[in-house]
C-alpha cells in the first residue's frame, strides 16, 4: 500500500464539505438489496453478535464464515453447564446460518463469560473470541468453528480495554492494558498469532506510564508490523512495533477528551493514518473535534488536522465505533468519521489512495441523526457500512427505538472518490444494538447481525445483503 502525503490544510477543507443528502462522490455507486431481518434461533439469551470470515491460507479467505455471540444456558445442545459461553452459527454457502451450537467445549464451557465480546479470524480458519471471566480478566479462545474452543487463555488487564486486529494475510494481534506487576503504572500487553502459526506467541509489553489508559487500537500492515495507539492523560499516543518484536519510541499525536474513539491503519511503506475523537465530559458544553494524523515515513507523525468540529448537547456524546479507518482489498484506505450538518449528526466518508485523500461523501437523512454502527471491507475494493438511527434524548440516543440502515460503496477509484448507494433499512425502529457486519469473500454478499429483544430476552437478528 502506497500513500502520498496530501497537504493537510487542503484535506481539512475537503473533509468538512457536507450537504443533507446521500452524496456519491464519483463513479457509479453500488446498489444492494437485503433480505428481511430474521431471528437466529439461539435457544436462550444471546448478546453481542459478531460476524467473522476467516482465511484458509495467507492468500485465500475461506468464505466459510460464522456468527459468534455470548450465549447462556440452556445451550443449544441441551448440555449447558449454566455458564455464559461462546456460541456460534456457521454460515452456509448462501450465507444463511446453520443451527446454532456452543463454540466452547469441554472444560472451557464451564467458564462463565461476560460481555463485551471481541473477535478476530486467523489464516488457518480459526476464530478468536475474547470475553471476560467472572473476575473481569479477559479470556481468549482460539479454535475452529467445526471443532470448537476447548481451552481459554487468561490475558492481562481488564476486559474494558481490548483491541484486536486482523492483518491482510491473516495475522492476528490482541492488545490489553494491565498494571505493571509489583510497580506503579500501566503497560500494554500485545500478543500476536502470525500467518504461519496456529497459536499465539509470547506477549510483548509496552510500558505507558502511570496515567489511566482510556482507549486502545491497533493498525497492522502486510508484514504484520503494527502501530499501537492509545489515549492516556488527555492525549493520543502511538508506538510502532515490528513483526520481530522491536519496539520503537512512542509518539504524541494530539489531544483527546471524554471517552475517545480511535481507529488506525498502517501501510506497507511505513506510513499511517490515525483517526480519533475529542469530546468534552458529559454535562459540559464545548467543541467536539475529530482529528486525523497522517504520518510521514517511519511512520513519523508531525501534526494532526481537524476533520470536523461541532458542539453537542450536554448529555449527548458519540457512541462506540464512531470512527473507522479501513484497509481496502486494493491496499488503499477508507476513512469514516462523525460530523454535524444543520444540527443533525451525519457520517463523512472518503477514500485515501496513492494520490492522497479523495473527494468525500456524506451519509445523511434530513432531520435524522445518523451514527456509524459497523464497517466491513469486501473483495471488490468496496466497503459495507451499517448506520444507526435513533431518536436523540437529553441523555443520549434511545436504542429502544433504533433503526439500522446499510449501504455499500462503489469501487474506490482515483480521482472518482468513495460514492455510496442508497441507505437501505435492514431493521425497523426497535431495541436494536451492537451491529456487526462481514463480507463473504467468495460471493461478495454482506452478512449483518445485531442484538435485539424478543419477549424481554436478548436475541439476535440477521440479514444478508447482495453482492456488488
Amino acid at each position: 500500500m502506497r500513500f502520498s502525503i496530501p497537504a493537510l490544510a487542503g484535506l481539512s477543507l475537503l473533509a468538512v464539505v457536507a450537504v443533507l443528502a446521500l452524496v456519491p462522490a464519483g463513479g457509479r455507486a453500488s446498489g444492494q438489496s437485503w433480505s428481511a431481518a430474521t431471528r437466529l434461533d439461539t435457544c436462550a439469551a444471546a448478546t453481542q453478535p459478531k460476524v467473522v470470515f476467516p482465511f484458509s491460507s495467507p492468500t485465500t479467505r475461506s468464505g466459510e464464515g460464522a456468527i459468534v455471540w455470548l450465549g447462556s444456558s440452556p445451550s443449544c445442545s441441551d448440555r449447558g453447564s449454566g455458564a455464559r459461553t461462546f456460541d456460534i452459527a456457521a454460515l452456509h454457502s448462501d450465507d444463511s446460518p446453520v443451527a446454532p451450537r456452543p463454540l466452547t467445549t469441554g472444560a472451557a464451557a464451564a467458564t462463565n463469560l461476560a460481555p463485551p465480546l471481541y473477535t478476530a479470524a486467523t489464516t488457518h480458519g480459526q476464530i478468536v473470541a475474547i470475553a471476560a471471566a467472572g473476575d473481569g480478566a479477559p479470556m481468549l479462545g482460539d479454535g475452529f468453528a467445526r471443532s470448537g474452543i476447548a481451552e481459554l487463555q487468561t490475558l492481562g488487564g481488564s476486559d474494558e480495554l481490548v483491541a484486536t486486529m486482523d492483518g491482510f494475510i491473516g495475522d492476528v494481534d490482541v492488545a490489553t492494558v494491565m498494571r505493571v506487576p509489583g510497580a506503579p503504572g500501566y503497560e500494554i500487553e500485545l500478543r500476536a498469532q502470525r500467518h504461519y502459526s496456529s497459536a499465539f506467541g509470547r506477549a510483548l509489553y509496552l510500558p505507558v506510564g502511570s496515567g489511566t489508559v482510556t482507549a486502545l487500537a491497533i493498525g497492522m500492515d502486510f508484514r504484520a508490523d503494527r502501530l499501537v495507539v492509545w489515549a492516556q492523560g488527555g492525549r493520543i499516543w502511538a508506538q510502532y512495533v515490528t513483526n520481530d518484536g522491536r519496539i520503537k519510541p512512542r509518539q504524541l499525536l494530539g489531544p483527546s477528551g471524554y471517552d475517545p474513539q480511535i481507529s488506525a491503519v498502517l501501510s506497507d511503506d511505513d506510513h499511517a493514518f490515525v483517526l480519533w475523537t475529542d469530546e468534552p465530559p458529559l454535562g459540559v458544553v464545548g467543541p467536539t473535534s475529530v482529528y486525523l494524523a497522517h504520518s510521514g515515513f517511519g511512520p513519523m507523525f508531525h501534526r494532526a488536522t481537524v476533520l470536523a468540529a461541532f458542539t453537542q448537547a450536554p448529555g449527548v456524546r458519540l457512541t462506540p465505533g464512531a470512527v473507522a479507518a479501513e484497509r481496502l482489498s486494493s491496499e488503499g484506505v477508507a476513512l469514516l468519521w462523525p460530523a454535524m450538518t444543520g444540527g443533525n449528526y451525519v457520517i463523512d466518508a472518503t477514500g485515501a489512495t496513492q494520490t492522497g485523500v479523495l473527494a468525500p461523501s456524506v451519509l445523511a437523512q434530513a432531520g435524522q441523526d445518523l451514527r456509524l454502527g459497523a464497517v466491513a471491507t469486501g473483495p471488490q475494493n468496496e466497503i459495507v457500512v451499517l448506520v444507526e438511527d435513533a431518536p436523540r434524548t437529553t441523555a443520549g440516543f434511545d436504542q429502544s427505538r433504533q433503526e439500522l440502515l446499510a449501504t455499500r460503496s462503489n469501487e474506490v477509484r482515483d480521482p472518482g472518490g468513495l460514492g455510496f448507494g442508497p441507505l437501505t433499512e435492514i431493521a425497523p425502529p426497535a431495541s436494536n444494538s451492537d451491529p456487526s457486519v462481514g463480507v463473504d469473500p467468495d460471493t461478495d454478499s454482506a452478512v449483518a447481525a445485531w442484538q435485539t429483544i424478543a419477549f424481554g430476552v436478548p436475541a439476535i437478528d440477521y440479514a444478508v445483503g447482495s453482492g456488488s
